[in-house]
């Protein structure tokens, strides 16, 4: 099993030295010309979605878009959730999301620092609900309850947001993160505050597939993806693959994980604290990029990859 904070596979293992902070991981070599690149290409990229309709996306989405800033308009995700005073909240646009999302967000982080185990939990079901959680005998559900029985749910919650703070979180230092999943990124990110994003199948997805492109139109004689830019995939489904991309897509050891690998939590926190690192800089590096929103750019940023990965096909007309 790998340690917390390493991606890694039996072939593929990144060791870390010595922890590596944000400042460090940025001014990596390959990391560095990447953000640079996505700066400069974030506001140039073609998309061209084709969404069909389903339960969560009432209107199938057919249009081609260029840049961050057209894409967030056409986010969709029907959800909703209900307030302690019996409200439902709906969201189905990146406006009514994002506001459901702080309005998530605020309630947990209160019922953090008022170190009340029943509002935290209260407020975890919350955003399970608006999450859409499919199953509430496995995973995020049963793992926050045994926690609360054990009267642990606060101090690991608090643990958990130092450890995956965008400003003092070490890749090498992520011990603290016992359980990451495609509920539990959610928890972990509404927690934060910062801007830490959800890291859940198609954001994943869609990182990679832009680190991909970056590759092919950067010429990048890579034998395999470098370690601090390897964000692993949860999702085999040919929509979500990288040779679905194109099919001499670069495809390295540890590229995928799966709920049963011993190592994926760590490996899936690496991914999440690298990408929040990332958007960071790359917000920074172009400051009107998702200047318009009137909510966090950071998660702008992260709903506008979630778009991207409903299907990576969606970026060929970049190749």
């Amino acid at each position: 099993m790998c340690a917390a904070g390493v991606a890694c596979m039996a072939t593929y293992r990144i060791e870390y030295a010595n922890p590596v902070n944000q400042q460090q991981f940025l001014d990596d070599i390959e990391v560095n010309a990447f953000v640079e690149w996505l700066a400069g290409f974030a506001d140039r990229l073609l998309v061209d979605l084709n969404i069909g309709r389903s339960a969560r996306v009432p209107t199938a989405v057919a249009r081609t878009v260029q840049g961050f800033d057209n894409l967030i308009d056409t986010y969709v995700w029907r959800a909703n959730w209900v307030d302690d005073d019996g409200t439902q909240v709906d969201s189905l646009c990146w406006d009514s999301t994002a506001q459901s999302l702080a309005r998530l967000g605020k309630k947990l982080r209160k019922a953090l620092e008022s170190q009340s185990a029943e509002a935290v939990m209260t407020a975890c079901k919350a955003i399970l609900r608006w999450a859409g959680e499919r199953n509430a005998s496995r995973g995020a559900r049963p793992f926050l309850k045994a926690k609360h029985v054990n009267g642990q749910l606060v101090d690991y919650l608090i643990a958990a947001r130092e450890a995956f703070s965008l400003e003092r979180g070490r890749l090498g230092q992520l011990h603290a993160i016992e359980l990451v999943n495609s509920m539990m990124t959610k928890i972990y990110a509404l927690a934060s505050g910062d801007g830490l994003p959800i890291y859940d199948s198609r954001v994943a997805a869609a990182i990679a597939a832009l680190v991909e492109i970056y590759r092919v139109e950067t010429h990048r004689d890579w034998l395999q993806v470098p370690g601090k830019l390897l964000f692993p995939t949860m999702a085999d489904e040919s929509r979500r693959k990288l040779n679905g991309l194109h099919p001499n897509a670069l495809i390295s050891a540890g590229a995928v994980m799966r709920y049963q690998d011993a190592d994926m939590s760590a490996r899936w926190a690496s991914a999440k604290l690298r990408l929040g690192w990332i958007v960071e800089d790359v917000l920074r590096r172009a400051p009107k990029l998702l200047s318009s929103q009137p909510h966090s750019r950071h998660h702008a940023f992260e709903a506008s990859l979630f778009m991207i990965g409903y299907d990576v096909r969606c970026l060929t007309p970049n190749l």
